[in-house]
């Protein structure tokens, strides 16, 4: 499928405005170069118009997220496309920063993988792991010059994208996630969140390390990660009697998450979404994250804590 017809599949919903950021985008980028297709959102467009859709209130940032999901969930060759150009982007935000580094960059140190060509070894082995999950090609990860690793880890995250844009099914293969114990097999919707999560937090780790800073992906990744953390935070739980655990986070990706973690009292954590997300990398701790909590003291600090131990490393 070309992006001619991946544009008209979208376009209806473009003229809604029902397309996630990353999908409207690429429709207003298409149109802008292609009169076939400008022509044809005009239509669409005046037809809103006619019904009044272009004058309805905006919904509430959680109603349309949840609206939003299980629509694309209806359309897994949409959605397909939506995760597969999001771990692209990240991949190609940190394959330009790892171009950007000098030399002597590449042996600084790393609190987690020795170094910064360990964590970009790292990183590679995890998309090495669901490229053979994929039945996509492995990559040999070289052991020479870390500017090898380098190549080697973009050579293998172009085989992921390139291999998934000729599918437009298969979200719910089930792969293995990338974890610090046993990886555990989820979809592979889930997975490529995870990619794309991982992707953004070494290129964060990597950024501090060389005083390049620190970045935020957009509103919908960022509660495509906190809507992975909400669907691995109950088995995580599993056993512990910590109830009904909502989720109400603020900024970027904000919206509200219900957790049923079996039995107990109600708790709800208020936190900003982008420092959540952190704290499921561990890139925060349970007592650094600035939030509040109403309900078991005790019950949002262990939700907290096992939050902090769902990510990669």
């Amino acid at each position: 499928m070309d992006v001619h017809d991946e544009v008209l599949d979208l376009i209806g919903a473009w003229a809604l405005d029902a397309c996630d950021p990353d999908e409207a985008a690429g429709v207003d980028a298409h149109l802008s170069g292609c009169a076939t297709c400008a022509a044809e959102a005009r239509r669409l467009r005046a037809a809103a118009g006619w019904l009044a859709a272009d004058r309805v209130m905006p919904a509430p940032p959680a109603l349309r997220h949840r609206v939003l999901a299980t629509a694309q969930a209806a359309r897994p060759a949409a959605l397909m496309r939506t995760l597969v150009g999001a771990y692209a982007g990240q991949a190609d935000l940190l394959d330009r920063l790892l171009g950007a580094v000098r030399a002597d960059d590449w042996a600084r140190p790393d609190p987690r993988h020795e170094t910064v060509g360990g964590v970009v070894a790292h990183l590679a082995g995890n998309d090495a792991m669901l490229a053979a999950d994929l039945g996509l090609a492995v990559v040999p990860l070289p052991d020479g010059p870390a500017e090898e690793v380098h190549a080697a880890w973009r050579e293998q995250s172009r085989v992921i994208v390139e291999g998934l844009a000729r599918r437009d099914d298969g979200l719910e293969q089930r792969v293995r996630l990338a974890h610090t114990g046993p990886p555990p097999l989820r979809p592979l919707r889930e997975a490529l969140v995870q990619r794309a999560f991982e992707t953004w937090t070494h290129l964060d780790d990597i950024g501090a390390v060389v005083g390049r800073g620190t970045t935020t992906p957009p509103p919908e990744q960022v509660r495509r990660i906190v809507d992975l953390a909400a669907a691995l935070l109950p088995g995580a739980l599993s056993g512990a009697e910590v109830g009904t655990v909502r989720l109400v986070l603020e900024g970027t990706g904000g919206g509200e998450w219900t957790l049923p973690c079996g039995p107990g009292d109600d708790t709800t954590i208020y936190a900003d979404a982008v420092e959540f997300t952190r704290l499921v990398a561990n890139r925060r701790g349970a007592h650094s994250l600035t939030h509040s909590a109403t309900g078991s003291p005790a019950v949002s600090t262990r939700v907290l804590h096992v939050a902090a131990t769902l990510g990669c490393d």
